[in-house]
C-alpha cells in the first residue's frame, strides 16, 4: 500500500467511525498517559521538597551582601518530636535571635532567617552564621530529646527561711524589681522545702511535673480572678439609666521557661519569663450615675495591683542543681487579704509573702550511646554541601 492509498483509507474509516467514539478513545489514551506519569514520580512527605534549595546559594534576585553566605538547615527530625506543639521550629528562631541578638538580622544589610517544619534557611556573615550553626546543632543533635521539669511555686510567709541556708546558695542572677535567683544542690533544696512545711504560713501554691521536648516553651500558670466594680454601663431597660459595670481581674504566677540543652548534655540555658501580680486590694470609690429611678449615688471599685517581672536567660545551669527564684514580696498572693472579719488587726493577715520558685530538670531519653561526630570541626547539617572558609573553623 503506497502513501495515497493509505491517506484514503484513514479519510473513509474516519468518516464512518462515529466521532464521539474517536474522542473518547484519544481521552482514554490521554488518561493512560497521564497515570504513567504521575507513577514515575516519587512520593514525598516533605512540603518543603519542592521549593527547598539545593545549593548554598540565595535564591534568584535575592540582595547580595560581600562576604555573606546562604545556608539551609534539615530541622525535620527534631519538628517531627515536637508535632504536638504549634510551630515548634519557631524555638529556633527565638534562641538564633537570643544568642545573635536582633540587631544582626535587622540592620543596614540585607540578612534573612525562616523557618518551616522542615528546613531552616539563614543568610548572613560567616561569624553570624557560625553561631546559627551551634543553635541548630543543639536541637537537632543534642543529648537527649525529652527533659523532665519539676516545678513548684511557694508563697513564704516571710524572708527569714534563708537564715540558715543563705550560705549554701549560689546567686546566678537577679531581676529589675530586686528579684534575685541562685543555685543550690537538690538536697540542700529538699532540706529549705521541709523546713517551710514545718512552719506555719508556707503555702505551696502549685506543684507540676512535665515532659517537654528540648528547646520547647513550657508554660505553668496558677491565678485566682478577682471581681470588681470598673464603671458604668447603659441598662437597656427604660428608666434605669447607669448601672454598675462588672469587671475581672487575674491575680497570678505565670512561669515561661524555655531550656536547651548544651552539647554534652550536662548542663543547659534557660529562657526564664517570670510574672508575679497581687491584686492588693479595692478601693470603693463613690460616685454619682445618672438616673431616672433610684439613688443617683453609686460606688465603683478602683483596683490596686502590683507586679514584678523578670526575662533572663540563664546560661550554664548545670543538670543536678536546683534552681530557685524570688519572685519578691507579694503580700497575701493567692490568698484572703483582709484579717478576721475583714479588719486589718495586725498579725491576721498577710504583709510580707515572699514568692519563691523551685525547678528541677532532668533529662528522660539518653542517646549519648549513638554515634555522635566530634565536637571539635564538626560542620552544621547543611541541605547543601558549601565549603568552610578560616572564619567557621
Amino acid at each position: 500500500m503506497n502513501r495515497r492509498m493509505a491517506l484514503a483509507s484513514s479519510l473513509l474509516l474516519g468518516s464512518l467511525w462515529p466521532a464521539s467514539v474517536l474522542a473518547q478513545e484519544r481521552a482514554r489514551r490521554v488518561a493512560k498517559t497521564r497515570a504513567r506519569s504521575l507513577e514515575q514520580e516519587p512520593a514525598t512527605d516533605d512540603p518543603d521538597a519542592a521549593s527547598a534549595p539545593e545549593s548554598a546559594d540565595p535564591p534568584a534576585n535575592f540582595g547580595t551582601e560581600p562576604g555573606f553566605q546562604w545556608r539551609t538547615y534539615k530541622i525535620s527530625d527534631y519538628t517531627r518530636q515536637a508535632r504536638n506543639q504549634d510551630n515548634p521550629q519557631k524555638a529556633l528562631i527565638e534562641w538564633i535571635m537570643k544568642r545573635t541578638g536582633s540587631g544582626e538580622w535587622h540592620g543596614d544589610k540585607i540578612a534573612a532567617l525562616s523557618a518551616s517544619p522542615t528546613l531552616l534557611r539563614a543568610y548572613n556573615s560567616p561569624a553570624v552564621l557560625k553561631q546559627v550553626d551551634e543553635i541548630v546543632e543543639r536541637f537537632t543533635n543534642s543529648v537527649a530529646d525529652v527533659l523532665s521539669v519539676h516545678v513548684q511555686f511557694i508563697a513564704a510567709v516571710d524572708t527569714r527561711w534563708r537564715y540558715s541556708v543563705l550560705s549554701r546558695l549560689t546567686p546566678v542572677g537577679s531581676g529589675p524589681q530586686g528579684q534575685q535567683i541562685w543555685t543550690l544542690k537538690t538536697a540542700d533544696a529538699a532540706i529549705v522545702l521541709s523546713t517551710m512545711q514545718l512552719q506555719q504560713g508556707f503555702r505551696k501554691l502549685a506543684e507540676q511535673r512535665v515532659e517537654m521536648i528540648n528547646g520547647q516553651t513550657l508554660v505553668v500558670k496558677t491565678k485566682e480572678t478577682r471581681t470588681f466594680t470598673g464603671g458604668l454601663i447603659r441598662d437597656s431597660a427604660p428608666g434605669l439609666g447607669f448601672q454598675p459595670r462588672p469587671e475581672k481581674l487575674d491575680e497570678s504566677i505565670i512561669l515561661k521557661m524555655s531550656p536547651l540543652l548544651n552539647f554534652d548534655g550536662d548542663a543547659l540555658d534557660a529562657m526564664l519569663d517570670l510574672t508575679a501580680t497581687t491584686i492588693r486590694q479595692f478601693h470603693r470609690t463613690k460616685i454619682i450615675a445618672p438616673r431616672e429611678l433610684g439613688p443617683s449615688e453609686t460606688a465603683v471599685d478602683v483596683p490596686e495591683a502590683t507586679e514584678t517581672h523578670l526575662d533572663q536567660t540563664l546560661k550554664n545551669w548545670r543538670l543536678g542543681q536546683t534552681l530557685l527564684i524570688s519572685a519578691g514580696i507579694h503580700p497575701g498572693i493567692l490568698d484572703k487579704k483582709g484579717g478576721w472579719f475583714n479588719l486589718p488587726i495586725p498579725g491576721t493577715y498577710a504583709t510580707g509573702t515572699e514568692v519563691l520558685v523551685f525547678l528541677d530538670v532532668e533529662t528522660v531519653n539518653n542517646r549519648s550511646a549513638e554515634p555522635r561526630p566530634a565536637r571539635e570541626g564538626r560542620a552544621p547539617a547543611d541541605t547543601a554541601a558549601r565549603p568552610r572558609d578560616a572564619a567557621d573553623r
